[in-house]
């Protein structure tokens, strides 16, 4: 459980996906536009991102190490997550209609940004890891991504003022918001990197 909770904070707050490498930042944004969609988004962006992992951490051993798994490793995380959409698509179709029709745009995007930000290839590639350990990887990042699309969504109010030069309103201010929110988590971070 040490490495559930460990994980989960570092993925969490002091190695945000978003903030510290910028990888999923667009859909971020995109997402934090309508607040009704960061919870849905989020909790669809966990599960895709933690049975992503569950699937592939036991195939990871087959590839096992060399140029070639270097090859095949990424080609197997997009495969896996290219069925995992299809399969909750037709099932989401055929088995709860509703449900579907409320979340079906979210459910590309959250699956393929599964991919962007990579969780599954660091859980997998960058260091040997515990599945304990890569559930918590998976469900920090997916809760960082969560708070910082709601920090984004209360920024965005704030930053919609006439007092704002025109050169500075919209994705500007946004960024330099992101950018100063970024800053601020870095500071936590210290000399400790698990990601």
């Amino acid at each position: 459980m040490s490495d559930f909770i460990r994980f989960f904070l570092a993925a969490a707050v002091l190695q945000n996906v978003v903030l510290i490498t910028g990888f999923g930042s667009s859909a971020m944004i995109r997402i934090s536009r309508k607040r009704l969609n960061i919870v849905p988004f989020s909790l669809l962006l966990c599960i895709y991102s933690t049975l992503t992992i569950v699937v592939c951490l036991p195939l990871d051993e087959l590839i096992g190490t060399g140029m070639v798994s270097k090859w095949l490793r990424p080609l197997m995380i997009m495969t896996v997550t290219a069925v995992l959409y299809i399969i909750s698509v037709i099932y989401l179709k055929n088995q709860k209609p509703k449900l579907y029709s409320r979340i079906s745009r979210l459910m590309p995007i959250a699956a393929f940004n599964n991919l962007v930000f990579g969780i599954a290839l660091s859980a997998n590639h960058k260091f040997a890891i515990t599945l304990l350990g890569a559930l918590g990887l998976s469900l920090g990042a997916c809760a960082g991504f969560m708070i910082i699309s709601w920090l984004v969504a209360e920024g965005m109010e704030r930053l919609d003022n006439p007092d704002i030069p025109k050169a500075f309103r919209g994705l500007p201010s946004i960024l330099i918001y992101l950018g100063i929110l970024s800053l601020a988590l870095m500071g936590f971070e210290g000399s400790v990197s698990l990601i």
